[in-house]
C-alpha cells in the first residue's frame, strides 16, 4: 500500500482519538474510550518523535505538538495530591485512569472502583504512569523549549520525582515497586505496569508473586526521568540514577540460552521472576543521549546478548513482531484470548523498534519495522493486539464478550512513528 495513504489512515485514526481534554486511549464506543495515564504519556513520546522523522508527508506538526502540550496540562491537573489507599492516590504520583462518565462495568465487579466524590473515577493504580510522564514533560519541552510549559510544569516535575524516589520505593533498595495495599477495601489493578493483566504474572500454580514487585522496564524509565531531569534539579538525581543502575544490574541479570537477558519483574524477596518476555527490550528505548553518547540502565556489555536472546523464535515472528511472552514460557497462551501471555502488541513493537535504531542495530530495526506493519496494515486500523492463529493468519484478541480495541492510540502513535522514520 502506498506509504502517503498509509501515513494518511493512521494519522486520521489518531485524530479520532483527540479531545479538548487530551488523547482517549481508544476510540469513544471501545472498552478504553477514555483518559489513561500511561497510554497517553507513551502516545505522546511516539508523536514527539514521529514529528521528528524526515518522512513525514502528511503530519501536521503544529498541531500535533498543541495537542500534545493540552494533553500533558490536564494530565498535571490530575496528578495525585494525598493519600487515598482506595484509588492508588498518592502526592506527585500521575494518574491512570480517568473517566467522568461510562464507568458502571467497574462498578459491578465484586470489588468496585473507588468514585471521588465529584463522581470521577480516578484511579492510580500505574507504577509506570509517573516516570512516563517526567520523560514526555521533558521530551516536550526539549523540542519545543517553550519556557512558559516549563515553569509551569516544574513544580509538577518536582512532585513526580519525590513520590518516585520515596513512595515509589518502599525499602528505599533503589528500585521501582508497587503493591496492592492490603487494607483496600474497593478495586483496582493488582498488576499496575504496562501489562497490567494478572495473567502476565501469575505463576504456573495460579498465585501472584509476593509483594512489592519491581517490573523489569520501570526500572529504566524511572533512571531515564532521574537522569533528565538531574540537569535541572542536580547532582542527587543524577548520583540516585547511578545507584538504581548498580542495583539494576546486579539483581535483574540472569543467563538464558547462554544470553544475559532480564527478569521479568523482582518479587518481594527479591527473587528474580524469570518468565521470559519482550519487555527487557523496553530498556533500549529508556535510552540517556547526551553529547553524542547513549547509556541505558542497563551494562552496555550486556546489550548484544539482550538483542541476540530476542531474536530467537520463540520471542521473535518476522510476519508479527515481537511476542508479550516467550512461547516456552509455562505460563505462554497460545489462543485468541491471551492478552499479555504471548500475543503482539504494537505499542510494545513501536518502543523497541526506536531502542533498536538509537543503539545501532539497524538490521534488527529494519525486520521488527517490516513485521509490526505487517498486521497493522492487514487489520487497516491500529488494533490493541493482535494474535497469530495455527495456520499463521492474524486473529483480533477475544475473550468472551471482550474484544481488542480497533482504534487504539499508542498503536496509531507507533505506526505513524514507524511510517516516517528512516529505514
Amino acid at each position: 500500500m502506498d506509504q502517503y495513504i498509509l501515513q494518511t489512515t493512521f494519522y486520521r485514526h489518531l485524530l479520532d482519538l483527540i479531545t479538548d481534554e487530551g488523547i482517549n486511549a481508544s476510540g469513544k464506543d471501545e472498552i478504553y474510550g477514555c483518559i489513561f495515564g500511561r497510554d497517553s504519556f507513551v502516545t505522546i513520546l511516539k508523536i514527539l518523535k514521529a514529528i521528528t522523522n524526515k518522512k513525514n508527508a502528511v503530519i501536521d506538526k503544529n498541531d500535533l505538538l498543541a495537542i500534545c502540550r493540552r494533553s500533558l496540562l490536564k494530565l498535571a491537573s490530575l496528578q495525585g495530591k494525598e493519600v487515598n489507599i482506595e484509588s492508588g492516590e498518592e502526592p506527585g504520583k500521575f494518574i491512570h485512569e480517568y473517566r467522568k462518565d461510562k464507568y458502571d462495568h467497574l462498578l459491578k465487579l465484586v470489588k468496585p472502583w473507588y468514585v471521588y466524590a465529584d463522581k470521577t473515577l480516578r484511579n492510580y493504580d500505574s507504577i509506570d504512569s509517573t516516570p512516563l510522564a517526567l520523560i514526555a514533560i521533558y521530551r516536550y519541552w526539549q523540542i519545543t523549549r517553550d519556557n512558559e510549559f516549563l515553569s509551569f510544569m516544574l513544580p509538577h516535575v518536582e512532585k513526580g520525582l519525590v513520590w518516585l524516589i520515596s513512595y515509589a520505593d518502599y525499602d528505599r533498595d533503589k528500585l521501582i515497586e508497587y503493591e496492592f495495599h492490603k487494607g483496600r477495601k474497593f478495586g483496582g489493578l493488582e498488576v499496575q505496569s504496562w501489562t497490567d493483566s494478572l495473567e502476565s504474572l501469575r505463576q504456573v500454580n495460579g498465585k501472584l508473586p509476593m509483594y512489592p514487585i519491581a517490573p523489569v522496564e520501570v526500572q529504566g524509565y524511572a533512571w531515564l526521568a532521574l537522569k533528565h531531569w538531574s540537569e535541572f534539579f542536580g547532582r542527587p538525581l543524577m548520583l540516585y540514577a547511578n545507584r538504581m543502575k548498580q542495583v539494576f544490574n546486579k539483581l535483574f541479570i540472569f543467563k538464558d540460552k547462554d544470553c544475559n537477558y532480564a527478569a521479568q519483574a523482582l518479587d518481594g524477596a527479591k527473587n528474580k521472576i524469570t518468565t521470559i518476555t519482550a519487555n527487557p527490550l523496553l530498556l533500549l528505548w529508556a535510552t540517556y543521549e547526551e553529547n553524542g553518547c547513549r547509556e541505558s540502565i542497563i551494562d552496555e556489555k550486556y546489550i548484544p546478548d539482550f538483542i541476540r536472546r530476542a531474536s530467537m523464535e520463540d520471542l521473535f515472528d518476522p510476519d508479527a513482531g515481537l511476542r508479550t511472552m516467550s512461547t516456552q514460557s509455562p505460563t505462554f497462551n497460545p489462543r485468541q484470548d491471551s492478552y499479555h501471555n504471548g500475543s503482539f502488541w504494537p505499542k510494545l513493537n513501536g518502543q523497541i523498534h526506536e531502542g533498536l535504531e538509537i543503539w545501532g542495530f539497524r538490521e534488527e530495526a529494519k525486520k521488527l519495522k517490516a513485521a509490526t506493519l505487517k498486521p497493522l496494515i492487514y487489520f487497516k486500523t491500529p488494533i490493541e493486539l493482535y494474535i497469530k492463529g495455527d495456520s499463521g493468519n492474524y486473529l483480533e484478541f477475544r475473550n468472551g464478550s471482550q474484544v481488542g480495541c480497533r482504534n487504539q492510540a499508542w498503536s496509531a502513535a507507533a505506526a505513524l512513528d514507524l511510517l516516517t522514520c528512516q529505514d
